[in-house]
């Protein structure tokens, strides 16, 4: 969660509820007007309704008296279920018309030979993957994708909270969508990831008793035990099941591969494994001996937007005469690589800059092997809008 003060003087309150869901944001001024606003339709009906008995406790706890007025711009499938969270009917069957929709558009664009097609995977980042379409459950083919157009109810294997209760699939599904989008298959290198490792192996632990005949992904849970190092009863089950599972099935995680990350209008590709952390001001990511720092602004002038020649005068001047060029079509950049001991432990620096009309981005790359300097390059020089 987090808690800003905007320049409005309202104070915004943004807190993840599911792994596969937005922020739920909730909003209140000095007058005691409170607004909320959260997409729940990709999450799938039990999380719609989870949101609306969290809303109706705080509407009892708070004193709140909710109402509809700000669901005009919502997905009209939704308009009619958007305070109506009682009736199951009513939202289940507005969440399978969205995702009628959706599987639709999905073939549209897979037969005009779009490869890489996300459905319901959160904002900000794409993922590389063997497949037709990446879901938060897993990557599907095209095949699976023609069943679910003929039957909408095939494609519930993709909705990460179906029913209201949090049963053995609940949990589990959860849990697969941690491994699916966030988890990095490494030991973990930051408390945010063992703790991501730990709500995993909870999760799983949990759901076994209550339903043990789901498909549980004993080799994937696997990892994540030995890279926490746990040693309890169950981490002992899942390695000895692990052991006897069949090595036939493509690993779970996207993060095993390249992913691109968007920031402010710029797209970067960085090692699936990278740790990451994001501000309204940058974006950073690293790995072993390596890490990104991205920042982007909007640029404008008194006459329009700026253009990129302009941007790159202006703020990489100071790079020097050995400064490297770069155009990409409308992108220009500039950088340069210097080596940096402040810290104690000389390290090889990139200082660079991109931009196109309008927009301008900043990067830096530290890395700690000098050979390491092409792959700072290229990684500056794939830097583009997005």
């Amino acid at each position: 969660s987090r808690r800003t003060v905007l320049g409005s003087g309202n104070t915004e309150f943004a807190v993840v509820l599911h792994p596969a869901a937005p922020e739920l944001i909730l909003t209140a001024s000095d007058s005691g007007r409170v607004t909320v606003a959260a997409g729940t339709e990709a999450v799938g009906p039990g999380y719609h309704r989870f949101v609306g008995r969290l809303l109706e406790r705080m509407a009892i706890d708070l004193a709140i008296n909710w109402d509809a007025s700000g669901t005009e711009d919502a997905d009209p499938a939704f308009e009619t279920a958007a305070m109506t969270f009682a009736d199951r009917p009513t939202t289940e069957r507005a969440y399978l018309a969205w995702l009628g929709r959706m599987l639709v558009g999905v073939r549209a664009r897979r037969a005009a030979g779009t490869h890489g097609v996300q459905l319901g995977i959160p904002p900000g980042i794409r993922y590389t993957f063997d497949g037709a379409i990446a879901t938060v459950l897993g990557p599907r083919d095209d095949a699976w994708l023609e069943r679910a157009l003929a039957d909408t109810r095939v494609a519930t294997d993709i909705t990460a909270w179906w029913p209201d209760a949090t049963g053995g699939q609940s949990m589990l599904n959860r849990a697969l969508c941690l491994m699916w989008l966030d988890v990095r298959w490494r030991t973990p290198a930051m408390p945010a990831e063992r703790l991501l490792l730990d709500e995993v192996h909870r999760l799983l632990t949990k759901a076994f008793p209550l339903e043990p005949r789901l498909a549980y992904p004993w080799r994937a849970w696997a990892e994540v035990v030995e890279h926490l190092g746990a040693d309890d009863a169950m981490a002992r089950q899942v390695i000895e099941r692990a052991i006897r599972e069949p090595d036939d099935t493509a690993p779970i995680g996207y993060r095993r591969n390249p992913v691109t990350i968007s920031h402010e209008g710029w797209a970067l590709e960085i090692p699936g494994s990278f740790a990451e952390r994001r501000t309204p001001e940058e974006w950073w990511g690293g790995g072993v001996g390596r890490s990104i720092t991205l920042a982007a602004v909007e640029t404008g002038t008194e006459t329009g937007a700026m253009d990129a020649r302009s941007f790159i005068e202006q703020f990489a001047a100071d790079l020097g005469p050995d400064a490297i060029p770069h155009q990409a079509g409308p992108v220009l950049g500039r950088a340069a690589l210097s080596t940096d001991a402040t810290s104690g432990l000389e390290v090889c620096v990139l200082e660079g800059y991109s931009a196109v009309a309008g927009s301008g981005a900043a990067i830096r790359i530290v890395f700690d092997d000098v050979s390491d300097w092409q792959w700072a390059l290229d990684t500056w020089r794939a830097l583009a809008p997005g």
